[in-house]
């Protein structure tokens, strides 16, 4: 099947492969980071936990 798609369509093919997974970590990580941020704020706006540097 691979052979069908043609060197250039191969090239591509890994390319993905191998990029692919690397932006899809980065992404998970900064939407992660992003969320506890989120999470840390409304618990220091409800007053259940102490301002940052405390």
């Amino acid at each position: 099947m691979l052979g069908s798609v043609g060197k250039d369509g191969l090239t591509v093919l890994l390319l993905v492969a191998a990029i692919g997974p690397v932006l899809a970590f980065a992404w998970f990580a900064w939407w992660f980071l992003r969320a506890g941020k989120r999470y840390d704020e409304r618990e220091r706006a409800a007053g259940r936990r102490p301002p940052p540097g405390y």
